[in-house]
């Protein structure tokens, strides 16, 4: 191993949009593990569009960023050095690793939320994708906040995105009826409907939104999964059925606008009137559920039901970048960055 390692931190505060110029790479000394600590060789670090919240310090469940402070992040890291019983060298772990390759995590900390991989045969990478919290995001929001039945109608937003392009997938396998899919762009859209399991796309950029919806819905949404927020929900919202369910996982739309610009709803009242429910939901909650997610999930890709759409770059230099992309909409799957250029056999 070598005796440094690289790492990007944080030399400034957005503003507005998250730039390069926010972060820093450096040089530092590879860290030794102490008593209960756990050294990881980073393999992968993924990116999520929350990202521009822990460089403001905007969220309440990460710990605050100073300038000059490794970035936050989460990835999939090989132990090479422990001195913590439960932990073992070779060991495969997803965990809150930060931008850096190797990551000193204390194996007795909650805060790091470390979760050993518990299927080898499967890729390391979907400790990023599916078998991670983009995966279990999905089917949180379908099973336990969506309630999703058989027969129901499903309508997903940002689904070619991280966790949108999961969610058909899922929907299938637990008996959904109708999964119709809402991306930019006539790529995105006709990679929805190749590829991940959506029986229709709407083109926000392109087709009459309201118009595609009557006509896909003619009797209404029985379950929105939501991950655009904003305008697109009020329509959403206005064509509900009666006992409809709302899982709201994200608002993409309205990340980089200030309060006084986020869109203020016209059909709120029909949650009421059409006695439906809107619930958002923190997958960190379900932090003691991981493993049964865990399970169910790895058992669809296994069986094939569920095939993961990756996004993967190359290189730690890539990282800011990666990020960046998210804002633009430029992803499809799961975004993220092979930092061990070794990782699941390479490129």
């Amino acid at each position: 191993m070598s005796a440094t390692m690289r790492q990007w931190v944080v030399a400034r505060r957005p503003e507005g949009r998250v730039s390069e110029a926010d972060f820093r790479l450096e040089e530092a000394p590879r860290p030794e593990p102490g008593p209960g600590e756990v050294l990881l060789r980073t393999q992968y670090l993924g990116v999520a569009p929350v990202m521009l919240r822990y460089l403001s310090n905007e969220t309440g469940f990460e710990r605050p960023l100073a300038i000059g402070d490794v970035m936050h992040g989460r990835g999939v890291g090989i132990v090479v050095g422990s001195r913590h019983p439960d932990y073992a060298e070779g060991d495969a772990v997803q965990c809150k690793l930060g931008w850096r390759e190797y990551g000193l995590i204390d194996g007795a900390d909650p805060y790091f939320m470390p979760l050993r991989m518990g299927h080898p045969d499967l890729r390391l990478s979907y400790g990023i994708s599916s078998l991670a919290l983009s995966g279990f995001t999905a089917l949180i929001g379908l099973r336990d906040i969506g309630r999703l039945r058989a027969g129901d109608r499903l309508l997903v937003s940002g689904a070619a995105g991280g966790v949108g392009s999961q969610v058909a997938f899922m929907a299938r396998a637990l008996g959904c009826a109708t999964v119709v899919g809402i991306a930019g762009g006539p790529e995105k859209c006709a990679l929805l409907t190749d590829r991940l399991g959506y029986d229709a796309a709407i083109d926000y950029k392109e087709d009459d939104l309201p118009a595609r919806l009557d006509a896909l819905f003619p009797e209404g949404v029985d379950v929105f999964f939501d991950n655009v927020g904003g305008e697109l929900l009020d329509e959403v919202l206005g064509r509900i059925r009666r006992r409809a369910r709302i899982a709201v996982c994200g608002r993409i739309s309205e990340y980089l606008k200030t309060p006084e610009e986020y869109h203020r709803p016209r059909n709120l009242y029909r949650i009421g009137l059409m006695d439906a429910k809107l619930e958002g939901f923190f997958v960190y909650d379900w932090e003691p559920q991981f493993r049964e997610l865990e399970e169910t999930i790895a058992g669809w890709i296994r069986s094939g039901a569920l095939s993961p759409l990756e996004d993967i770059d190359e290189g730690i230099e890539r990282m800011p970048a990666a990020l960046i992309s998210l804002y633009e909409g430029s992803n499809a799957g799961v975004r993220m960055v092979r930092i061990d250029p070794a990782a699941d056999g390479g490129a």
